[in-house]
């Protein structure tokens, strides 16, 4: 009988934990549809944006840029992990002074509904994928902003 070697066994249960956080939860993995490389569509002269996302250990990160003349006039990280069994989407934004959390009511295979009613704007935000075309729908108090991607072969900065 071989003895039991405790370095081999942190080294294997490392692998696995890595292997596992890399790949995320199920529920993360049924919003993979949203990584890669989203340029905004029907901007006006000069201006350009875009969204960019990636698995980022257990979770996937972002960033949204807006541009005006090769000029950075707004920029957020983005997120959405999984915390105690509900998977959330977070935006970090200059104007606030914690990153905000909105938490996924709904889920299918090309679109995510997350909410938060206690934050002024937007409450609600929708991404909905129809072929490479992106949807993203910020909501709240009757008021409405959509924005527009298509996916991109390349990486976007």
């Amino acid at each position: 009988m071989r003895a039991w070697n405790p370095c081999l066994a942190t080294c294997l249960l490392l692998v696995y934990a890595g292997s596992a956080a890399a790949q995320g939860s199920e529920k993360l993995q049924q919003l993979s549809w949203v990584l890669g490389s989203w340029q905004r569509t029907g901007l006006p002269e000069g201006r350009t944006g875009y969204e960019t996302w990636h698995v980022d250990g257990a979770t996937f990160a972002g960033v949204g840029v807006s541009k005006r003349e090769n000029q950075v006039v707004f920029e957020e990280r983005l997120g959405v992990l999984e915390q105690d069994g509900n998977i959330y989407y977070v935006a970090d934004v200059a104007d606030n002074p914690q990153p905000i959390r909105f938490k996924l009511v709904s889920s299918s295979n090309n679109q995510a509904v997350f909410t938060n009613p206690e934050h002024d704007f937007p409450k609600r935000i929708v991404y909905s994928l129809q072929g490479d075309q992106l949807e993203v729908s910020t909501s709240g108090d009757g008021k409405e902003i959509v924005f527009h991607f298509r996916k991109s072969a390349a990486t976007l900065d």
